[in-house]
């Protein structure tokens, strides 16, 4: 391990080793702007399907990670399925396996308040390692989908508009959200994967709707919300048909701010999902 993998892994360094304390802050400064300088290149990158799909699959998997974070874990490590410190892996008595380079991470430090008054939260470079990189065995992929009538009922209560049956829709349309009636139209018939797909979408969409609808211009939003909150349950979810000229347009930073409010309303869907499946996993665990 160098001397820089123990700044950014966060491993304990002495003024005694190769680094005086001088050098030890210079250095983590220099990691943390690459950190920073990277996560601009990840956002910038948000240019084409695949990179947008790269990312919305960590951000699925890591519910838990800022955008900031999925972003840098996509870029890195796209295939990522489960992160940990190499501190966190050894003492679940696993270890990285020999050459494998950490995935940079930016980690909130304390608070402390400037001489101007105002409160600031630092953030650090800290490395991470996939469990690919280690020599714990891989864990099976979920196979069994959890009980469609509850991931239903759970996406229902979420829903800022009621949800009707109607049987009117055109044949291509399996929901549909109306913003001058304030509603969700579904087709009934539709098996338990459409139902999911098709209704968290429409639910994003009224997640959105600001008073200004328009369907064309909040139409990524909504594929990406859908996308995350139905790969979060455990169905397959419907893929991003295209990533909207509006967004790539955007800024750095404004991207950072779209896919955050995206990924906030996919853990609203996802985690009353979640909250709704626990009984049944707890009824399952105890028999």
């Amino acid at each position: 391990m160098t001397e820089a993998d123990k700044i950014i892994g966060n491993e304990p360094t002495t003024e005694t080793e190769l680094y005086s304390k001088e050098d030890w802050i210079k250095q983590k400064n220099e990691n943390r702007a690459l950190a920073y300088e990277m996560l601009e290149t990840a956002t910038k990158e948000l240019n084409n399907p695949d990179t947008v799909m790269a990312y919305l699959d960590i951000q699925s998997r890591f519910d838990r990670y800022s955008v900031s974070n999925a972003l840098l874990v996509a870029y890195q490590n796209p295939d990522a399925t489960r992160l940990c410190d190499s501190k966190t892996w050894q003492k679940n008595h696993v270890f990285i396996n020999k050459g494998e380079t950490g995935i940079v991470i930016l980690e909130p430090g304390k608070e402390y308040t400037r001489d101007d008054g105002k409160k600031v939260i630092p953030y650090n470079a800290k490395k991470v390692f996939d469990i690919s990189q280690t020599n714990a065995k891989l864990r099976p992929q979920r196979t069994k989908t959890p009980d469609v009538r509850v991931v239903i009922k759970a996406m229902i209560t979420t829903s800022p508009v009621p949800v009707e049956i109607n049987n009117e829709l055109p044949e291509n349309v399996n929901a549909v959200y109306q913003p001058e009636n304030k509603k969700i139209l579904i087709r009934q018939g539709m098996n338990g994967d459409e139902i999911v797909r098709a209704l968290s979408k429409e639910i994003a969409f009224a997640k959105l709707d600001k008073g200004d609808f328009n369907r064309e211009n909040l139409e990524f939003s909504a594929q990406a919300i859908s996308y995350i909150a139905t790969s979060r349950a455990g169905y397959e979810p419907e893929p991003i048909t295209g990533v909207s000229e509006k967004f790539l347009s955007l800024e750095a930073k404004e991207k950072r701010a779209e896919i955050s409010q995206i990924r906030d309303h996919a853990n609203s869907i996802a985690n009353t999902i979640t909250k709704a499946l626990e009984p049944k996993h707890r009824e399952h665990s105890d028999r």
